[in-house]
């Protein structure tokens, strides 16, 4: 087979630099393109993966990789990037919250991309993994609408400012998401998915919970992004037992490793 050698374009003009720079912007993720407020941590937000936890201080203090001047957010399934982060976080003159949950994986992706963690509990299950049936005459399925953006912040943990509903806004815009509709036609529990691919922000108004409608919703965005081929996974708070019982019937795979998240203000 001939070799055929690689060829280098040379920069000519400055014309010719300015249309390199245009097609590389084109071409960058949305997520680094949304990234101009230095005060929305919902949208500057970095996923770490290191081979080298204890490491890779040098690599996180480079302005290329994190902009610590930022309100923002790092997250990662490495607790042992702790002693990283807070070194850095204290040399930028950084105020740095962790939070610790629960990492799960939808069976379907546990079974593609982590088989042997099904192994130690498919002896376990022994439901059908399904929701309990809901009454189809008084719920309706639907996706979320952005109109429903202040009504999914009002119940979102995170949530509760102009920024978060905006980054809300987006993330229903632009990803799937599942709801059903009451009888008055608005949303009683819904589920949707973020930036980083993972599904979020999952809530039932009060005076519908405790009928399992929140198990029917994230199921069915389940599948939704499922079909559309994404790996789907969720965190979930230590504390919120409900939730994690309902991920039992669900049979939800729990991860070896946390979720963690450290949210970065600079001081």
């Amino acid at each position: 087979m001939d070799k055929v050698a690689a060829k280098m374009l040379h920069l000519r003009s400055s014309q010719m630099l300015q249309m390199l720079e245009k097609s590389l912007r084109k071409h960058l993720p949305e997520s680094l393109k949304e990234m101009t407020d230095d005060f929305d941590p919902h949208v500057n937000t970095y996923q770490i993966y290191s081979k080298d936890p204890k490491n890779c201080l040098e690599c996180l203090g480079t302005p290329e990789t994190i902009n610590w001047k930022q309100h923002l957010q790092v997250q990662s399934s490495q607790s042992s990037l702790n002693e990283a982060i807070m070194g850095i976080t204290a040399a930028k003159l950084v105020k740095v919250k962790r939070t610790q949950c629960i990492l799960y994986i939808m069976p379907q992706t546990a079974k593609k991309l982590v088989p042997f963690l099904m192994e130690d509990t498919e002896n376990l299950h022994h439901q059908s993994g399904r929701p309990r049936a809901i009454n189809h005459e008084m719920f309706k399925l639907s996706s979320l609408d952005v109109t429903h953006a202040a009504l999914v912040d009002k119940f979102w943990h995170f949530g509760g400012n102009e920024k978060s509903q905006r980054f809300i806004e987006r993330c229903i815009q632009t990803f799937p998401s599942s709801c059903l509709l009451g009888p008055e036609g608005t949303p009683v529990s819904w589920a949707l998915m973020d930036q980083t691919g993972e599904m979020r922000m999952a809530g039932t108004v009060p005076d519908y919970r405790a009928q399992g409608l929140i198990s029917y919703v994230i199921h069915t965005q389940t599948l939704v992004m499922e079909e559309r081929g994404y790996p789907v996974y969720n965190h979930m708070d230590r504390a919120n037992k409900l939730m994690q019982k309902m991920s039992h019937t669900l049979q939800h795979v729990p991860m070896p490793c946390d979720w963690n998240q450290w949210n970065c203000v600079p001081l």
